[in-house]
């Protein structure tokens, strides 16, 4: 008997095994040899097909993406890491290098330290100087007589001897402190005055009065302010009155009174002096940070990786010594204060940084950006006289190089962030094999936020999704809040945003379906309606990131209406010549609930030409689904024909179109959920007549 070619068989078969990609489907073995009958009825195959073999196949180049809730029910995830990242060195850039110039300070004033000089004047001094009143004691030296009353009213004039600490001084503050000690035997009444001899006039007049005898001592103390006084004085007694003795008085012409002038707690304005070790006080005032790439920034504090602080002076004065610096706000790694004695000859004193912290918001005037110092002058002992003036300068010269900030408190500001465009092709392979649009009851897509900058922010994204065939569809979710750590020594912190049915536009952008790339924008607002306070500031190191990591869940719940699937198969003629009509008969127990129509195309695969096609014939008929969900298997016997005329046209044929179309129950109105454990239990059974 002649054989009858058994292909066109495998064929009509291989629309199960080629548009599904089965690869582990266990079919009978086929007889290879077929006795020639008119007629043939012939058991072909038989196969249990499960969704998850059919799932499983359709995307065997991304398996991993295939997955199952507790329930059964398949679901395709796809995930990408980093859509997008974000670093704080995108969000802001610090300056390496600070500098700050402190404005001229006038040195001040100095002291010459306290300053005295004094004069004892003897009875036989005042006997020869007081126009010789007292010329008629003199005989009775070392004689007790009483001693007679006297009154002088002129100018007697005794110099000082010079003093040592200036040639010329201007005093600015201080006092003159005046004293006299009256060692002679009788009360005496004084008035005199302190006379420059230099500026040929009055320092300061005073009066004694009644002072006893015998070492009795009064004090007067006067006020110095912007009195010029120079090294050459003389005191200048104008009036000496005294009522004498009524008793006898042993006459001693070395008996005397002292005269003493102190020049206490001295400022001085400018001179020529000697200058002496001393500490002056200095001044005080603030540096001013500036950020000239981020204008809005306002620094609470700054924590430094690295950092040099370069201070050098400038000094119009002829002092030699230093300058004692300190930063009380900029503290070391140890937590001590940044102090320095910086020479005043202009050499620079380099301090290292590296951990310090910076206390930007000490000043109440402005509290950020700002750094307050102070400092005060170690005066050297002078090599002889110098030239003196409160008003010479002092200024420093800071600079804080090769500074790398750790991390930063602070108000940052209000600002936008672009997000770099990009786009990702999902590469679910059941996605490309669709044509036409079908509805899953519940996708989802899954933003996984982790944030360590400590800035509240708004985050806008969108995404336009493409199919091969050029159409696109948008998602524009509403916009979120990024999570926020408590502190800067707290965790990051994360939190998953989901956008699904019910707040976007997510069952219609999956419908579309994706299978080109879905592209994505987006913008941050960080600070859009936060109060920043000192006691609420922003905060960020500056390896602190802001990722969006994305997470697309489509569990296959759906909804098919007449979704199209085509595959081409290439015929021999051959095969053909001797068959009249055919029939494949699909004896199925479908536990899937899905519908699937088919039909033939006979073509020319080199022209394109159309050679006919089949009827539409369904070869399967969908599970029941109940209101809670539970399937129900449905057995259906169908039958594929192919008539003479069907024959004739696939004779003319070099290949053939599989077109089917899926719907889910109920012509596509009710939900098909694909659970992994559904399957169809198939047999296929071969009718066919042979043309002899």
């Amino acid at each position: 008997m002649k054989r009858i070619p058994i292909v066109f068989w495998f064929v009509l078969l291989m629309f199960l095994i080629n548009s599904c990609n089965l690869d582990n489907i266990d079919f009978n073995k086929l007889s290879k040899e077929v006795e020639l009958n008119p007629s043939i009825v012939a058991p072909i195959a038989k196969a249990n097909i499960s969704v998850w073999d059919l799932i499983k196949s359709a995307n065997k180049d991304s398996k991993d993406i295939i997955t199952e809730d507790s329930d059964g029910l398949i679901k395709i995830v796809y995930k990408k890491n980093d859509l997008y990242k974000y670093t704080v060195r995108d969000f802001i850039d610090f300056p390496k290098e600070e500098k700050f110039s402190s404005v001229d300070k006038q040195v001040g004033l100095i002291s010459p330290g306290d300053i005295s000089v004094s004069r004892n004047l003897t009875l036989s001094d005042l006997a020869s100087s007081l126009d010789g009143g007292l010329e008629d004691i003199v005989p009775f030296n070392g004689i007790s007589i009483p001693f007679p009353a006297y009154s002088f009213n002129g100018a007697a004039q005794f110099n000082m001897d010079p003093v040592t600490d200036y040639n010329w001084i201007i005093i600015s503050t201080g006092s003159l402190g005046i004293t006299l000690e009256n060692r002679l035997k009788v009360p005496v009444t004084i008035t005199g005055n302190l006379f420059d001899l230099e500026y040929n006039r009055i320092i300061t007049e005073f009066t004694f009065e009644n002072i006893s005898p015998n070492g009795t001592t009064k004090k007067t103390s006067i006020p110095l302010s912007g009195v010029p006084i120079s090294n050459k004085v003389a005191f200048r007694i104008v009036t000496f009155n005294t009522p004498g003795s009524k008793s006898a008085v042993n006459i001693d012409l070395n008996d005397y009174f002292k005269i003493t002038f102190d020049m206490k707690d001295l400022g001085i304005s400018s001179g020529n002096l000697i200058v002496k070790s001393q500490v002056i006080k200095g001044s005080s005032g603030v540096f001013d940070f500036s950020f000239p790439d981020e204008p809005a920034l306002k620094a609470f504090a700054l924590e430094l990786k690295n950092g040099t602080l370069n201070i050098k002076t400038n000094n119009s004065s002829k002092l030699s010594g230093s300058i004692n610096f300190i930063l009380n706000e900029l503290k070391r790694k140890d937590g001590s204060p940044v102090a320095a004695s910086i020479p005043l000859n202009g050499n620079s004193t380099s301090i290292d940084l590296s951990g310090a912290d910076i206390n930007l918001s000490a000043d109440q005037a402005q509290p950020f950006n700002r750094i307050p110092y102070t400092y005060s002058l170690q005066v050297n002992n002078s090599i002889g006289y110098i030239d003196y003036d409160s008003t010479d300068a002092i200024s420093l010269d800071v600079s804080l190089d090769n500074m790398e900030v750790k991390s930063a408190h602070g108000d940052f500001g209000e600002r936008m962030i672009q997000f770099d465009t990009g786009n990702f092709n999902m590469n679910v392979g059941l996605l490309d094999k669709i044509n036409g649009r079908f509805i899953l009851a519940n996708p989802r897509m899954q933003l996984i936020i982790n944030n360590s900058i400590g800035v509240p922010a708004s985050v806008g994204l969108n995404f336009t999704a493409t199919n091969t065939s050029g159409q696109s569809a948008s998602l524009n979710p509403p916009a979120f809040d990024i999570p926020v750590r408590g502190n800067i020594k707290a965790g990051v912190a994360s939190s998953a945003i989901v956008f699904d049915k019910q707040n976007s536009n997510m069952v219609n952008f999956i419908a579309l379906p994706p299978n080109s790339q879905i592209s994505y924008s987006g913008q941050v607002n960080f600070n859009p309606t936060n109060l920043v306070t000192h006691q609420n500031p922003n905060f960020l190191n500056m390896d602190d990131t802001l990722t969006v990591d994305l997470i697309m869940e489509l569990p296959l719940a759906l909804k098919i209406s007449n979704l199209e699937f085509k595959d081409t198969v290439g015929v021999s003629k051959d095969n053909f010549d001797q068959l009249d009509h055919a029939e494949l008969i699909l004896n199925a127990k479908n536990g899937i609930p899905l519908d699937v129509d088919m039909q033939l195309f006979f073509i020319d695969t080199i022209s394109k030409a159309q050679f006919g096609s089949s009827k539409k014939t369904k070869i399967l008929t969908a599970a029941k689904v109940d209101a809670s969900g539970v399937i129900t298997p449905v057995q259906s016997s169908q039958t594929l024909s192919l008539d003479a005329g069907d024959m004739e046209n696939l004779r003319k044929a070099n290949g053939i179109i599989f077109s089917g179309t899926v719907s889910s129950p109920s012509g596509g109105t009710s939900v098909a959920p694909l659970m992994s454990d559904s399957q169809i239990e198939l047999n296929v059974v071969i009718k066919a007549k042979a043309n002899l």
